[in-house]
């Protein structure tokens, strides 16, 4: 019953929901990369604001923006940079690529929302870091100093790694992206064909894909019936081990598990499906896959192909010496913290975490809204911890051979949440911990998940726009039964 009062009330709030020193900036910190760092020598201590910079604009950048501004010191200044200047909710994509939203329904903008909450603005592409100085220049040639990076820019989205798809598929990954898909559902009406949804090798977001592929369904069958339908053969493919891995082992077990409850929805619902998939190329008219558990390779036909591609770093922080990984994701600690640079934090889908465990053909860890929230109020705790550390150090103690870094002690709970509509009903999958072993571990199945899709969307909105992504009273319910964004180590 507890359990079940616990899983309720957080869908609930979620859907309305050799060390060596660094000084820069008259600060003093340890990291391990004695070659990259700089030793500047402090002449007083610095006890002025900081300066938060804050990369990205999407949900991981903005949560970690207005945490920032309720949890740090008020003369903090805090700047959001990001070459978007919409905040746009990507949840929401798979329904602006159905047409049942707008993208100007699931947009706010930036420019106005985030300096009346007192957070500076700066629209712009991150173009060099310098961590050495701890300056950022972007594309124009502006140049934006910091005390303190977070690093929120998303995913750079590797369709140029199969080959064709980045002429050959629609996508629902970014708001720009699902609107030109929509009109893509648009010309299949009128000239129905064979169409292909799925991921590819290396891919970590597998419930949008499930998402779409229902969604697509349904509305093909609101629009033209069972005879469009018939004429529009649907196949669905993926790189996990079975269909519902979801990348996380698959959400709960038994009849009442995402295996099970997918693998039937897809099934009921006309598709072919094909698991441990890699795929070889793309053209328009067809698709080239191998079932690497069979080693067999063939062909699907498809003339409307959507795939969930792999997931790499942006590469202006590819640039900078040890701060990513090989695929250019930000290397970080359990603090949410850079393994080189100890002013600098990664938050969402840019960072590197390790997938939930081997597959045959590789997929990653997916990281959902409710996670990288919870990664962006572990950074800036765990900022506001180094800024205390400061303040209650004088100069000689931070310069002293027996100076010690900061211990850091806020780590996020990864706790996987994915909300997905399928036109008459959808699904909600739940992990928590995403890693095992878990706690709870379920997949609800109906018409709720649908209302739930909706009430997020507009709540997280509301959110947005009135300055606060984790009020008082959602985060003080969650914590009654038990479910916090940050645990305290």
């Amino acid at each position: 019953m507890k359990n079940k009062l616990s899983l309720s009330l957080f869908a609930f709030f979620s859907v309305i929901d050799s060390a060596s020193s660094f000084v820069a900036n008259g600060r003093s910190y340890h990291t391990t990369t004695s070659n990259q760092t700089p030793h500047l020598s402090p002449t007083t201590l610095n006890l002025t604001p900081n300066k938060i910079l804050i990369v990205g604009g999407g949900i991981g950048g903005i949560s970690s923006a207005f945490d920032a501004k309720h949890i740090l010191r008020p003369t903090d200044e805090i700047t959001v940079v990001s070459d978007r200047e919409l905040f746009q909710f990507t949840p929401s994509n798979p329904w602006v690529a159905v047409s049942r939203r707008t993208p100007e329904d699931i947009s706010l903008p930036l420019k106005s929302i985030l300096p009346k909450h007192g957070i500076n603005f700066v629209h712009g592409r991150a173009e060099h870091l310098y961590p050495k100085t701890n300056e950022l220049s972007l594309e124009d040639g502006t140049k934006l100093e910091y005390d303190f990076l977070i690093i929120a820019t998303g995913p750079r989205l590797a369709f140029d790694e199969i080959p064709g798809a980045d002429k050959s598929t629609v996508s629902v990954c970014t708001t720009p992206h699902a609107s030109s898909t929509a009109k893509k559902v648009d010309e299949l009406v009128k000239e129905p064909g064979a169409i292909v949804i799925g991921a590819t090798q290396g891919a970590s977001c597998f419930g949008p894909a499930y998402e779409y592929a229902l969604l697509l369904r349904w509305e093909l069958e609101r629009r033209g019936g069972q005879e469009l339908l018939k004429k529009c053969p649907m196949t669905f493919i993926t790189p996990e081990p079975h269909i519902g891995h979801l990348g996380v082992k698959s959400a709960g077990s038994g009849a009442e598990g995402s295996q099970a409850i997918l693998e039937n929805l897809l099934k009921e619902r006309g598709f072919k499906t094909y698991a441990n998939c890699r795929v070889n190329s793309i053209t328009p008219t067809h698709i080239s896959v191998t079932k690497v558990d069979e080693r067999n390779t063939f062909h699907i036909p498809s003339k409307f192909t959507m795939l969930i591609p792999p997931f790499r770093g942006q590469h202006v922080w590819k640039k900078v010496p040890n701060l990513t990984d090989e695929k250019g994701m930000i290397s970080i600690n359990e603090y949410q913290q850079s393994t080189a640079y100890p002013n600098i934090f990664g938050v969402g889908v840019c960072v590197s975490i390790p997938p939930v465990e081997d597959t045959l053909v590789p997929t990653g860890a997916p990281k959902t809204g409710f996670m990288i929230e919870s990664q962006g109020t572990a950074a800036v705790k765990n900022i506001k911890t180094i800024i205390e550390f400061e303040e209650e150090n004088d100069t000689s103690r931070l310069l002293s051979n027996d100076c010690t870094k900061p211990e850091l002690h806020h780590v996020p709970l990864l706790n996987g949440l994915c909300i997905t509509d399928f036109g008459g009903d959808g699904a909600i999958f739940v992990t928590m911990p995403q890693y095992p072993p878990r706690h709870t571990d379920v997949t609800l199945h109906g018409k709720m998940a649908t209302l739930a899709k909706l009430a997020f969307e507009k709540y997280f909105l509301y959110k947005v726009e009135h300055g606060d992504t984790d009020p008082f009273y959602e985060k003080y319910m969650l914590h009654l039964i038990g479910i916090d964004r940050v645990k305290e180590k």
